[in-house]
């Protein structure tokens, strides 16, 4: 009777959490010296007109997506996330690649939402070869400053870096995604981008 009971404890939970977070996520390229130039009142139409756009047309949204790359902003579901830098970083004594080098990305997320923001670097990020396999966060004890992950106020913002141990690739891909909704942002970093 008890694992009766935890068992469907299990699975409404995970029902709840599977409903609540199904949705599509809003994504669009925000146009960075717009963006730092406008006041509030101009802001707020920007985004009801961004909104009502990308509702009538999302082929345009999901073509925007492919033309992000280093210095570019998206707007996923109202936090702004700027892929600032990406770099080769060499590690330090205790730090070895197992695949040939270190990618250390440097991203930006502002928090525009009426509402407390979470990011991760584990659950929101992943790199991408040119031969289309994804490799996600590493540790990197020397050559990274701050962490990607956490909780953002209304209105503040989250900086910091996250490492890759990827071989040499002549492109790769920056995926931003919500886990539990679809839709996502693509940054394309060629490796004359990398510092």
């Amino acid at each position: 009777m008890i694992k009766t009971k935890g068992f469907l404890y299990l699975i409404g939970i995970s029902l709840i959490l599977f409903v609540s977070g199904c949705g599509d996520s809003t994504v669009e390229k925000v146009d960075n010296a717009k963006a730092e130039t406008t006041d509030n009142t101009e802001g707020d139409q920007q985004e009801e007109n961004a909104t009502n756009q990308s509702e009538t047309n999302n082929s345009e949204e999901d073509s925007a997506e492919e033309d992000l790359g280093v210095g570019d902003s998206v707007s996923f579901n109202d936090v702004i996330i700027t892929l600032n830098d990406a770099r080769i970083e060499p590690g330090g004594d205790f730090d070895e690649p197992e695949n040939e080098q270190f990618v250390v990305v440097n991203l930006t997320a502002e928090n525009k939402s009426d509402e407390e923001a979470n990011v991760s670097s584990m659950m929101n990020v992943e790199l991408y070869d040119e031969e289309g396999y994804s490799y996600s966060t590493t540790i990197l004890m020397e050559g990274t400053k701050g962490q990607f992950d956490g909780s953002i106020p209304t209105g503040k913002k989250l900086r910091g870096e996250i490492p890759f141990d990827v071989p040499a690739s002549e492109t790769y891909e920056l995926h931003f995604s919500d886990p539990f909704q679809s839709g996502k942002a693509i940054w394309t970093i060629d490796a004359g981008d990398l510092e």
